[in-house]
């Protein structure tokens, strides 16, 4: 009878939280309270992958969700965003039966790195992707080694029969594998091959104190893969796709770049190549979108879905999740980026992204909100940031916005931008009639989940 009640509950109150926008983590957190080991009474559904990171956890998780539908399997995730154990619990119980069966064939569950221990207590998976791990809210997650070291945690409580699907590009993720020997030999190594592979050259690779010899960086005023995340020794690389991901190499210690079971090339027609031949098309060619749908068609093998199958169905897939949308001012194009604040990795993938446009185009940065469900007014994370990028002939306006507008102002202050492109504007009732009458070329607007509303109220668009 528990369970009976546990499960109305819970469907109740998140069908009157959808009438009124929420309800996603709150049913969750009300059954919790008063059923505190309810979803150890649960059935499970055998296929259960759980999706964690500082980047592309909600967007992989969407991806991996509709490979498992197109491939015809019943399959649920937690499309909301709630991905803390009160979220969690939602997930569950609102797709079970009154007698505690997960009804779907598999659940797909974006995690929250700090949460995942505790959410592992309660829920087993059969698979943890781990996306990558970056500077993320720092003022709620200090430094990303931190972050590791939970995940490693949560690993350790998950028990030994769970598959690790792991970023094989990224160090700190990498030495995942290396933080537990019970996994090392089973684990699903997915990357990205950068432009330059040759690992016979990784002894005269990069010297970081060199960026030269691998062109310009596309790090902000720091370098996370300077050193080894095990012995904090000298790292080295044959090249880097992004930040600190690439062919690593530790000078003293073991650790090093796996050969990924599932690798992935970016073309220059936009389209991502796997090693096994098959090709899908990206929406939106960046770095980002590429581990996204790599890391997606890597975890759906866990559910013996043949990687040739997933990118044939992920091919020209776009997302639902809101993390770009189109606009208009005028005859002019605009686009909007979710940049996620607090976080370099993001901001800098779409800067180098529209760095590379033939056309000319005015960037617009909005910082209203840092973030949107904790309050802090710390903005240190913007000296992260590589916006020097937008220092390039195609972005002819950059036009900074929001309460924050000076201490942008202040950070840009430290860049090679000409102070003739540079505009400001504080007050978010002015901004549509500034972009109209003082900049040119397509519009793009990086802001995060917070200032999204704000833009569609300032532009006027359905987003």
């Amino acid at each position: 009878m528990k369970v009976f009640f546990a499960v109305l509950l819970c469907k109740i109150l998140y069908f009157t939280g959808k009438l009124v926008g929420k309800g996603s983590s709150l049913p969750g957190k009300i059954v919790l309270k008063i059923f505190p080991d309810i979803l150890a009474g649960l059935k499970l559904p055998e296929i259960i992958i759980a999706v964690t990171g500082s980047n592309g956890k909600t967007t992989t998780t969407e991806l991996i969700t509709y490979i498992l539908k197109a491939g015809g399997m019943k399959a649920a995730y937690n499309h909301e965003g709630s991905n803390q154990t009160e979220g969690i619990a939602t997930l569950l119980l609102r797709v079970a039966s009154f007698c505690g069966r997960v009804k779907p064939d598999a659940i797909v569950m974006e995690c929250d790195e700090r949460y995942l221990k505790k959410i592992f207590e309660k829920v087993r998976p059969s698979a943890l992707l781990v996306t990558n791990l970056c500077r993320d809210q720092l003022t709620r997650n200090g430094h990303h080694e931190f972050v590791k070291d939970c995940i490693s945690e949560a690993i350790e409580a998950a028990g030994h029969d769970m598959r690790l699907i792991l970023n094989a590009d990224d160090p700190y993720v990498a030495s995942l594998a290396a933080d537990s020997q019970t996994y090392a030999k089973d684990v699903l190594w997915f990357g990205i091959e950068g432009e330059h592979k040759n690992p016979e050259s990784r002894d005269k690779i990069i010297d970081n104190d060199k960026p030269e010899a691998q062109g310009k960086p596309d790090f902000g005023m720091y370098d996370d893969g300077a050193f080894c995340t095990v012995c904090k020794e000298r790292m080295e690389y044959t090249y880097r796709t992004a930040g600190h991901f690439g062919d690593f190499g530790c000078t003293l210690c073991n650790l090093k770049r796996k050969n990924p079971d599932i690798e992935a090339q970016i073309k220059n027609d936009g389209t991502l190549l796997f090693s096994e031949g098959a090709k899908l098309r990206m929406p939106l060619p960046s770095i980002t979108a590429a581990y996204n749908l790599c890391a997606a068609a890597a975890a759906s093998k866990t559910a013996n879905i043949a990687i040739s199958d997933a990118v044939k169905i992920l091919d020209g897939y776009e997302l639902k999740s809101g993390r770009t949308a189109v606009f208009s001012l005028g005859s002019r194009k605009g686009l909007l980026l979710i940049s996620k604040h607090e976080n370099s990795f993001a901001y800098n993938a779409w800067l180098k992204w529209i760095s590379r446009k033939d056309k000319p185009c005015t960037v617009i940065i909005l910082v209203d909100s840092i973030s949107r469900k904790y309050y802090t007014c710390e903005t240190s994370w913007l000296w992260d940031i590589d916006f020097n990028l937008l220092a390039c002939q195609n972005v002819v306006n950059v036009v900074l916005a929001g309460q924050y507008v000076y201490d942008l102002a202040t950070r840009f202050a430290m860049t090679d931008i000409a102070p003739e492109k540079m505009g400001y504007v504080t007050d978010l009732k002015d901004l549509r009639e500034y972009v109209q009458k003082n900049t040119m070329g397509d519009i793009y607007t990086l802001t995060c989940f917070a200032d999204k509303a704000k833009l569609k109220k300032v532009f006027r668009q359905t987003f």
